[in-house]
């Protein structure tokens, strides 16, 4: 990509409204110079949405501003588009009446941001293209600014999130558009970056994408399982066109404006910085390139506006403010009482904490390590070493035929996940050194003695000297249990030893572990959601601070040891940073007033409320608009492993009632629905509806016909006390 090309890909250009508008001079996208506007001797509009196959969006409102959007398609390469705004939906007053350029270099989007509107306003707008004599029409798109900061009116507005189009159909989205809202919350993931992972994606009813290029597309799985993921601007732009071209979604934004942040789908499946995971550490996933190409795509789309610098000509979005160097938090007010604060989980955080490609065995916090953090909580080691795994130094001459039996085994499973002979060697002499647990010993030796014949078999340590062994924590005693995957790493973590890991980590490596907003975003957001003025502070975060612990400790449940554990069920969100989520949570916003979390990213509802040092927070996490439930992505987990699928039939049914024991802060949880959640914020206290879909219901699409939630779960929140307004 040539320099011009890097630096030109999207503009959002900014227009005056004005109520002499048909005489008002245009900014061209390709010029900062004002030229007139020479009017068409009265051309005949022409309703042709088919030329705006994504319809027409705007988003980000402020009282006097707003970014309005489309993309028209059948252009060659460059092409001018007008932009009318009115204050009727038959444009006999216009307020703006101007011609921008678009072209192929930003995938013929066109971002146009309206300034000096009047605050709490509905506005109609729409664009047009001059082709035969004629003015070719887009539908027109509703939208509304903010109220000025002196408004008391309450303010109504929907949050969304998890709308996966493989296979599926938005109708949880249809009764929004029978309310007056102020704007829609996009809280993340509204599109998939894969084409059909079998592990959460069918392909059925019709609903699928295909890469126009898809030699240049990542190449996953195997088999029937394999499936491809976006890795090029146009891979991505692909899914974008397919995501917007829905009826619902179109409807959606052209009713509506739409505030968004973006969560992991938008790039990579539990992304961290540029990072991914499909491989879980058998090869590198970092990919620069990609995630910029991600985020063009997702700024080119999305009616995101993250820059308000000047009031006129052209501001430019160029690939080099891409990552690392997006800004994408932002806050907006909207009249006496509500402030939102937009967050970005993705760009900033860290690493997970427990490698994908971790060796089970190796120990990781030894007999000091843990007296040294126990200590913290004021418990002897002695008191609980039998709690932890016994371990020894596999280097020690003594254990010299453990240490080839565990090379052969280790390189043989490295080989088999698909590692060339020289890295499954190196990566095994790596792990096969050091402290390491004698239990995964004894099983490695196990599983060698079962192939080979009884006079090569080697004897297991005895009990009698792993008595005598100090404890420590390893990888296996977190719940890690193969050599490359999610289970144990991103998903099914023991709670109480991950907790001791991660404030050993925090001790020893510092706050940057934990870290995930970035110091910048934080002190950004901690400073200025302190300093607002506002009665009711939201912040918009894409995945949920509430715990997901599920409590398998009761002997009535019956579950074996060692399965008999507390284990988050989801590291890979503020889960994965305890230590940082309680410090945010009870002591940087400890004491704001008024404060709101709103959530999404884990397809199921919660509402939590999360103490702090003086204040009382609540948290409320919406539910997928399509993408398969929580219990539905469990019981595929469980599916897939070997160790968790004996126990996985008798509690998956029981998840909810699992959350709410695990979790005491938790004062509702459904993990098996669809849904949407509509917010109305007034001067004295917030109600939440969770609109709540069977999830059978987003297979096959209802948009001809009424559609309403199969159960609205209704919440009301005074600041301090959580109650519920329906069964």
């Amino acid at each position: 990509m040539s320099t011009m090309d890097r630096r030109k890909f999207l503009h959002i250009v900014t227009v005056t409204a004005s109520a002499t508008a048909l005489g008002l001079t245009g900014c061209s996208s390709d010029s900062n110079s004002p030229a007139p506007i020479t009017t068409p001797t009265a051309p005949s509009v022409v309703l042709a949405e088919a030329r705006y196959p994504q319809g027409v969006a705007s988003g980000d409102p402020r009282p006097n501003a707003v970014l309005v959007w489309t993309r028209v398609s059948g252009l060659v390469n460059i092409g001018t588009l007008r932009l009318q705004v009115a204050t009727d939906s038959g444009f006999s007053q216009l307020l703006v009446n101007s011609d921008f350029g678009v072209s192929d270099a930003s995938d013929h989007c066109l971002k146009v941001r309206v300034i000096g509107l009047n605050p709490g306003t509905t506005y109609y707008y729409r664009f047009l293209l001059a082709e035969e004599g004629s003015l070719l029409s887009s539908a027109t798109g509703r939208t509304r600014t903010a109220r000025e900061i002196t408004d008391s009116t309450p303010l109504k507005f929907a949050f969304i999130s998890c709308q996966d189009y493989i296979g599926k159909f938005y109708n949880s989205l249809l009764p929004l558009l029978d309310q007056d809202l102020d704007f829609v919350l996009h809280l993340g993931d509204s599109i998939y970056e894969t084409t059909g992972d079998p592990a959460f994606q069918s392909g059925g009813a019709g609903r699928g994408i295909q890469f126009r290029q898809p030699e240049l597309a990542l190449r996953l799985g195997t088999g029937e399982g394999a499936f491809l993921a976006a890795r090029t601007l146009d891979n991505y732009r692909d899914l974008h066109r397919a995501y917007r071209s829905d009826d619902a979604i179109k409807a959606i934004y052209q009713r509506f404006p739409v505030i968004s942040i973006w969560d992991d789908h938008e790039f990579s499946d539990d992304a961290w910085k540029d990072n991914g995971t499909y491989l879980d550490g058998r090869f590198e996933e970092r990919d620069s390139e990609r995630r910029r190409n991600a985020e063009q795509a997702y700024f080119e789309f999305t009616p995101v506006d993250t820059d308000l610098g000047g009031t006129g000509g052209r501001v430019e979005v160029v690939r080099d403010a891409l990552f690392p160097n997006t800004v994408l938090y932002r806050k907006l007010r909207f009249g006496r009482d509500v402030e939102l604060f937009l967050t970005d989980y993705r760009s900033f955080r860290p690493d997970h904490l427990i490698p994908e490609d971790a060796f089970p065995g190796t120990v990781i916090m030894d007999r000091a390590a843990l007296t040294q953090v126990l200590a913290l909580a004021g418990v002897p080691y002695e008191a609980v070493r039998n709690n932890f795994s016994a371990y020894l130094n596999i280097d020690r001459p003594a254990y010299a035929v453990y240490k080839q039996v565990l090379l052969a085994a280790l390189t043989v499973a490295y080989l088999d996940a698909g590692l060339e002979t020289g890295q499954a060697t190196l990566r095994a002499q790596t792990a096969i050194s050091g402290n390491l647990s004698t239990t995964v010993i004894n099983t490695l030796v196990q599983q060698y003695n079962a192939a080979v014949p009884a006079n090569q078999q080697v004897p297991l340590l005895p009990q009698a000297l792993i008595d005598t062994l100090d404890t420590g924590i390893a990888w296996f005693t977190l719940g890690k249990t193969s050599p490359f995957g999610n289970i144990g790493s991103r998903y099914f973590v023991v709670k109480d030893t991950y907790d001791l890991y991660a404030t050993y980590r925090l001790l020893t490596a510092g706050g940057a572990t934990q870290d995930a907003w970035g110091s910048a975003q934080t002190q950004w957001l901690v400073s200025q959601v302190a300093s607002s003025t506002a009665r009711w502070k939201i912040i918009a975060t894409s995945v949920a601070f509430t715990s997901m612990v599920l409590d398998l400790t009761n002997p009535a449940l019956g579950v074996p040891a060692p399965f008999n554990q507390r284990f988050y069920l989801n590291v890979d969100q503020w889960d994965g940073f305890p230590q940082q989520r309680d410090i945010l949570l009870r002591q940087a916003l400890g004491n704001v007033p008024g404060l709101v979390f709103l959530s999404g990213d884990i397809h199921a509802g919660f509402a939590t409320v999360h103490p702090g040092a003086s204040q009382t927070h609540v948290e409320f996490t919406t539910a997928a608009v399509s993408s398969a439930p929580f219990r539905t992505l469990l019981q595929n987990s469980a599916d897939s492993d070997p160790l968790l699928r004996p126990i996985a039939g008798g509690l998956i049914p029981a998840t909810d009632q699992l959350l709410l024991a695990g979790n005491s802060a938790i004062r509702y949880v459904q993990t098996d629905h669809h849904g949407v959640s509509v917010a109305v914020f007034s001067a004295d206290d917030v109600r939440i509806d969770m609109l709540e879909f069977q999830a059978a219901r987003a297979n096959s699409a209802s948009y001809n016909s009424a559609v309403v939630p199969d159960r609205v779960r209704s919440f009301g929140w005074n600041g301090s006390e959580l109650s519920s307004l329906s069964g």
